[in-house]
């Protein structure tokens, strides 16, 4: 997972730097503005996957292949008519859009409607291969995506296509995965659907799962948009308010700091389904033994980084955009700190998910809100809505500790 994740991740960051060197600072922060605002809008096809996650990992450690084919049937016709439906709310709203983000033209938020129509459906399919624990399925999933995307998009942005070029591209590598994904989730199902349990006595399908599907919606679809709001919204609103260059050097920036807000991603997708299963079990002991690993991975990940970042950020701007923007090094410098913190905390969120915990919902949301807030009031420089950010990361870090290690009165064992 580890390998197929840094490849996707990888073919992710090659694109960008192709992108942020061969297009104009305006036109990229264009892309990127459209990056961020995907990202909260599929937040409920986050929410999806990590339900399925739960789920399908849950029902495979009874055996009950049954529960695990009807949900994702009946999720994938759910997710289908959501696609659908803000496809077609973004194609009616599309004029209003382009006018609120300073696009020249309705295309690009067009194709963003149609790459969401995708995006809201391929959840359904990786979630079912991550609940499976089909890694390699899953790896080769995303390595697909990744590739397709960067020389799509290569050869788009040679031709001539521009920023239009680089969105088709994405849109392509959706569709195409959307499809294999289905595919190998198919081959990966028994045919017969209904396993004998371990007990040797075969489980009926209990309906209530629907049910307890869709309340489990809740807590993940909060927490999944708090936290793309939290790294998401500064771009978003920087886009409105500061003019197109300086939004192009705030994505510049953005970039590297995003780098290490995804590193420890191959992490949390092994992490998350066996913290389930264990939970399952009433394993809790082992559950924050590996929570500990999990943390101590990431920061070696994010550590290295930060002090990279720290230490370089000139040759990390000359390296990513193939200039050194000067205005770009504190920005940097900030992104590093802010965003490690947060790759900390995302780690943190899944084991709360993974333990069917509800109490970290409250600090979560109050200060998404506030952070949005403190934005709106006080962004005068680029590097004081960083400060802003940064502040709300460490706040956001030091409470999910707190109630991952001591609210309920369990201690850490060394």
């Amino acid at each position: 997972m580890v390998i197929g994740v840094g490849l996707f991740n990888l073919l992710n960051l090659l694109y960008h730097l192709f992108m942020v060197r061969y297009l104009p600072p305006v036109e990229y922060g264009h892309l990127n503005t459209l990056m961020a605002l995907f990202m909260v809008i599929s937040v409920p096809a986050s929410t999806v996957q990590t339900t399925v996650t739960k789920f399908v990992s849950s029902f495979q450690v009874l055996n009950r292949y049954d529960q695990v084919i009807k949900l994702l049937r009946h999720l994938l016709l759910l997710m289908s008519t959501v696609g659908f439906a803000i496809f077609l709310l973004i194609l009616l709203g599309s004029s209003h859009l382009s006018s609120f983000f300073q696009f020249d033209s309705q295309g690009l938020i067009i194709l963003l409607g149609m790459i969401l129509l995708f995006a809201m459906v391929i959840p359904v399919p990786w979630g079912g291969l991550q609940g499976l624990q089909k890694f390699g399925s899953l790896s080769l999933n995303l390595i697909v995506n990744g590739a397709t995307k960067f020389v799509l998009g290569i050869v788009f942005v040679l031709i001539g296509f521009g920023v239009m070029g680089a969105m088709g591209a994405i849109l392509l590598s959706y569709a195409v995965t959307t499809f294999l994904s289905l595919v190998i989730l198919r081959m990966s199902l028994p045919k017969g659907g209904l396993v004998e349990g371990k007990t040797g006595n075969p489980e009926g399908t209990d309906p209530s799962y629907v049910s307890q599907v869709y309340q489990y919606f809740f807590p993940v679809g909060m927490t999944l948009l708090c936290f793309m709001v939290l790294t998401n919204i500064d771009l978003i609103l920087i886009k409105h308010f500061f003019t197109p260059i300086e939004a192009g050097y705030y994505s510049i920036a953005q970039m590297i700091g995003k780098i290490i807000l995804f590193l420890p991603i191959p992490v949390i997708m092994v992490m998350f389904p066996k913290l389930t299963a264990l939970h399952g079990q009433g394993r809790t002991e082992e559950g924050l033994s590996i929570l500990k690993q999990s943390l101590m991975i990431a920061l070696i990940f994010c550590g290295s980084a930060v002090f990279i970042g720290l230490l370089f950020p000139s040759l990390l701007i000359k390296v990513v955009s193939g200039k050194a923007h000067l205005e770009c090094i504190p920005l940097v410098k900030f992104f590093c700190i802010n965003m490690s913190l947060f790759s900390f905390t995302f780690i943190l969120l899944y084991y709360h998910l993974s333990t069917q915990q509800r109490g970290f919902l409250y600090p979560l949301f109050f200060l998404t809100i506030g952070q949005t807030g403190f934005i709106l009031l006080f962004h005068k420089t680029l590097t004081q809505v960083l400060f802003v950010m940064g502040i709300v990361a460490l706040c956001l870090f030091g409470i999910n500790v707190y109630l991952v290690y001591h609210a309920d009165g369990r201690t850490v064992k060394n």
